[in-house]
């Protein structure tokens, strides 16, 4: 049996297993900048804190994605305390035009746009366990483990 804390909010549910966050926005949601940030809030108000990795899944038929919105899912401001975060969407031309600006530089966050939803998971769990494991070695290191 798997155990997932989930919650509805206006065009989304969001749901916390195993540490992971999945946003699965309504059909036919408007994503424009004021919808992402309160369904962000909403992410973070789930459990205090909030922290851990976000799966994003846009459906093929949404309404609107602004592309303002997805810049803003990968900011410094959106990203505190969000070790990843994959953003699946329903246009193949964004998910390229991303891979294009992760080949040129890499951010600074752990932040991708992906087609395909099981590549986006994958991806976003990778980042997060070795985010996990370096902060692991870390704390051996300085115990004087390693």
């Amino acid at each position: 049996m798997e155990h997932t804390l989930s919650t509805q909010v206006q065009d989304a549910t969001i749901e916390l297993s195993m540490g992971l966050y999945t946003i699965r926005f309504t059909d036919e949601a408007v994503l424009d900048l004021e919808q992402m940030k309160r369904v962000e809030q909403a992410r973070r108000d789930l459990i205090e804190g909030g922290v851990g990795p976000v799966l994003v899944v846009i459906p093929r038929n949404a309404a609107l994605v602004d592309q303002e919105a997805l810049a803003w899912l990968g900011s410094e401001e959106s990203m505190l305390d969000v070790p990843a975060r994959a953003v699946v969407v329903p246009s193949s031309i964004q998910a390229l035009r991303d891979r294009i600006r992760w080949a040129l530089f890499k951010p600074a966050v752990p932040f991708r746009v992906f087609g395909n939803p099981q590549v986006a998971k994958g991806w976003v769990l990778d980042q997060w366990y070795d985010a996990q494991v370096g902060a692991e070695i870390d704390s051996f290191e300085s115990d004087g483990l390693i």
